[in-house]
């Protein structure tokens, strides 16, 4: 998985913290105890952050959510109102027999995560770079139609409000800023590893994973921003947390026959299945070299300990992990009113940030 190694090199070694986590429980018990915030081109130029040696292990105000959303989550994501309470079906066995070659090394998962255009290691290189101008960032832009597209696109939504609209990609660049420039060549970067339909699962699984994710990713970028962390590796953080759980969907199309074997819709088989997939994300994120503190955090989604520190971007997922679940259940109407109040999540202003950004 060399293609994307070192696309954005170490931008940051995240500080530890300390943060109450009352829901953090044997993640094997029970799928609604799941925590569920667990679970580059080789060109790219090293970019390692100096570790300041001042930081500390501050604490940042921030608690896990009162409630975990995964028993409706996961199910959602394969149209089942909930798993049964059934034992492993020969067919999930297999599924979960190649999922832990996968995770372990000894199943290559070169030909189920897709590469990158050239064009965003090159790009990502030079947003890094102060002394680029706004003419030089369009003209590398321009060498990728999907990237133009895009810029175009994000510069005209209503979140910008602009009262005329923008055709020039110039024009679009400078009011997309850096920060903002860094949001969309990422998303640009990892849609493809969540768009590839190879199968009934992924066709069923892939857009709402998706959708999650760049949720997850807006609202890390809003509690980052809050606290005054690292906002790229928070934005990055919560967009990638999930390629794992892809890749296991897709290795579920390429294990199943279609024919003769049904979606798995076990309990017993998701409650492995979700932990291999964070487990999964973190060698993935680790041998794409992401910053030290994104593989830390998903590190600390795949290998939870309840009682140890956690550092300040793996609070932040969890968080974000969350909120981004309850705004899609709630959207889609599949929240039970009578075990759920989401009233309680208004009084939170990075969840009510996300309301208005997912209708922009």
């Amino acid at each position: 998985m060399s293609f994307i190694k070192n696309l954005f090199g170490r931008l940051l070694h995240g500080n530890r913290v300390r943060v109450r986590d009352e829901a953090a429980t044997d993640a094997l018990d029970e799928i609604e105890d799941l925590d569920p915030s667990a679970s580059a081109s080789e060109e790219y130029v090293d970019t390692e952050a100096d570790e300041d040696p001042n930081e500390g292990d501050d604490a940042i105000d921030l608690e896990s959510p009162p409630i975990r959303l995964d028993r409706w989550f996961y199910p959602w994501l394969l149209d089942f109102s909930a798993f049964a309470d059934l034992s492993l079906s020969q067919s999930e066995a297999r599924v979960l027999d190649a999922f832990e070659q996968l995770v372990t090394g000894q199943k290559s998962s070169s030909t189920l995560v897709p590469r990158l255009p050239m064009v965003i290691p090159q790009l990502m290189r030079s947003l890094k770079d102060d002394t680029m101008t706004g003419a030089q960032l369009a003209r590398q832009i321009t060498r990728d139609p999907v990237l133009v597209g895009e810029v175009i696109r994000v510069a005209n939504s209503p979140y910008y409000r602009r009262a005329r609209k923008i055709s020039n990609i110039e024009q679009a660049v400078v009011l997309l800023g850096r920060d903002g420039l860094h949001q969309l060549v990422a998303r640009v970067a990892f849609y493809p590893i969540f768009n590839l339909k190879s199968g009934h699962v992924t066709n069923l699984a892939a857009s709402r994973v998706w959708m999650q994710s760049e949720r997850c990713a807006l609202v890390c970028h809003c509690l980052a921003e809050q606290r005054g962390q690292d906002v790229f590796s928070a934005y990055l953080a919560g967009l990638v947390a999930n390629v794992g759980l892809m890749v296991g969907f897709r290795l579920m199309d390429q294990v199943l026959d279609k024919q003769l074997d049904p979606i798995p819709n076990s309990g017993a088989f998701y409650r492995v299945f979700i932990e291999r997939s964070r487990q999964l994300s973190h060698r993935i994120i680790d041998e794409w070299n992401f910053p030290e503190s994104v593989i830390q955090a998903i590190d600390e989604q795949a290998n939870p300990e309840p009682s140890a520190a956690r550092s300040w971007l793996g609070a932040i997922l969890d968080v974000a992990d969350q909120y981004a679940k309850l705004n899609l259940l709630v959207e889609k109407q599949r929240l039970p009113e009578d075990e759920v109040d989401a009233a309680m999540f208004m009084s939170e202003p990075c969840y009510r940030r996300l309301l208005i950004d997912v209708q922009n």
